[in-house]
């Protein structure tokens, strides 16, 4: 291929071909970015068992040398990745949540920021959601301990619960609706996510505070919904 060609593929966020003088430790943090894209992009096209490290550095524009000073392996470099992906979800899903006073409202937003994030971020979200499971007992050591900590964002509710709710309630919700995201995500609609917040907070609110104040809380969401949608609309 002519180097003119090779130049005009080159991906955007990749440094200048030759001497750029620029400090190595800032080469090494763009690798490490573009690697960490990379894997994310590849999984979620190819799913995890078929990607190989080759199809990673190519996608990054990397040598093959590179990726072994970051990464000792393919297993490595996704849970990087995945690591990665899922602070980025903890941290705007916890700013969110901690935002109003009643735990309710608390909740919708919280569910509406992780689900418009997760709906934005297709890939990370097929990685972490439906191909963490085909990446081996350290992935699936990650996955459990994620679940487990989104947990802390509805035991919140505990104090109003009645009495005797059991203990892994809180991980009961957060099972489920991983299921439910996991079956939208392989139905290729991850785009539409955001239409489950009413009823995620109703499966949320339902066994801390009952039926009755759940679908309150269910309509509710929806018809801050509807608004939202209607004010982007007019905005248009």
């Amino acid at each position: 291929m002519p180097p003119h060609d090779q130049h005009r593929r080159r991906r955007p966020e990749q440094l200048p071909p030759g001497r750029h003088g620029l400090p190595r430790r800032y080469v090494a943090r763009s690798q490490r970015s573009r690697i960490l894209g990379a894997m994310v992009d590849v999984v979620a096209e190819q799913g995890f068992q078929a990607t190989r490290v080759t199809d990673v550095i190519a996608r990054a524009g990397v040598s093959r040398k590179t990726f072994y000073e970051h990464f000792s392996d393919k297993e490595e470099c996704f849970l990087a990745a995945f690591d990665q992906a899922l602070a980025e979800v903890m941290r705007i899903t916890s700013d969110a949540f901690e935002g109003p006073d009643e735990w309710t409202d608390r909740v919708r937003e919280g569910v509406a920021a992780f689900l418009g994030l997760v709906a934005a971020r297709p890939a990370a979200a097929r990685m972490c959601i439906v191909e963490v499971i085909a990446a081996g007992p350290k992935a699936l050591a990650r996955r459990e301990a994620a679940i487990r900590g989104f947990t802390h964002f509805i035991d919140a509710g505990r104090i109003n619960a009645p009495r005797g709710l059991p203990a892994f309630t809180a991980v009961g919700v957060i099972g489920g609706i991983n299921e439910v995201l996991y079956a939208e995500i392989r139905r290729g609609t991850v785009g539409d996510l955001p239409r489950l917040a009413p009823d995620l907070v109703y499966w949320i609110v339902l066994p801390f505070l009952g039926h009755e104040r759940a679908d309150i809380e269910r309509r509710r969401t929806a018809e801050l919904r509807r608004a939202a949608d209607d004010e982007i609309a007019s905005a248009v």
